[in-house]
């Protein structure tokens, strides 16, 4: 099979908007840059949130409140053991006793309730931590900034994009082959890749899809080849050939 035309385009096109409404503080990125999957690209202002998240853990932290229970339930015990062991003598009415019975046990309610008390702080911690995090925007793939529409100051809705990734470390190269091609072509073939000057190179790919519809006007199937990219050194929009042979 000879050689055909095809076009390097990025693998997916991401518009980003802030997932909550707030004044922007800080934009880190310009239009050109590459990113990698989690870098920070923004950041909303979170002054609010980060007070809140100091609080809260400092409460999930605290440990005064079980250690005061512990303390009160250790004497309740030894206490309601004493005064057992003297009622089972006679030496004082069984009713102390029961009391004294009563408020270990109430003492044991007490510890379990400032120990669920903490855990709530613990995931009330957690819950000002994720509101305080909401409002960084992170990259949700590897790629290229191709477009910045804010500045610092400006306030966000959340609803309109921020920053447009295109994500190039695999990238979609199309391409249209004569119909004759079609009985040897099929979803995970290795092809190669010959980008236009002054990319240059080649590079070795595999064929995603395989179109089952022809164009019958222009006698044509058209095929989606995936191209890895990890280290990014590949642009998108890139005009290139596909060769039907893995690469040398």
């Amino acid at each position: 099979m000879d050689p055909v035309s095809c076009l390097i385009r990025p693998y997916d096109v991401v518009d980003l908007a802030t997932p909550v409404a707030g004044l922007m503080s800080e934009v880190l990125v310009e239009q050109g840059d590459l990113v990698a999957e989690g870098d920070v690209l923004a950041r909303l202002d979170a002054a609010v949130e980060e007070v809140e998240l100091e609080a809260a853990q400092a409460r999930a932290d605290d440990g005064t409140a079980i250690a005061v229970a512990e303390a009160r339930l250790a004497h309740a015990e030894t206490v309601a053991g004493r005064t057992r062991r003297l009622a089972d003598r006679n030496a004082i009415p069984g009713s102390e006793a029961d009391e004294a019975e009563m408020a270990a046990s109430i003492a044991r309610s007490e510890l379990a309730a400032a120990q669920l008390a903490r855990k709530i702080a613990a995931i009330d911690a957690r819950a000002a931590a994720e509101r305080r995090d909401r409002k960084v925007l992170r990259s949700p793939v590897a790629g290229v900034v191709v477009q910045r529409a804010v500045s610092a100051g400006e306030y966000r809705t959340g609803e309109e994009p921020v920053l447009t990734i295109a994500r190039i470390d695999r990238l979609r190269v199309e391409a249209f082959v004569p119909i004759a091609y079609y009985p040897h072509l099929a979803r995970g073939d290795v092809v190669t890749i010959l980008p236009e000057p002054p990319v240059g190179g080649a590079y070795g790919a595999s064929i995603t899809v395989v179109d089952r519809v022809f164009d019958a006007a222009s006698g044509t199937v058209g095929l989606i080849i995936d191209l890895p990219n990890p280290d990014l050194a590949l642009p998108a929009g890139v005009r290139c050939e596909v060769q039907f042979a893995p690469p040398p």
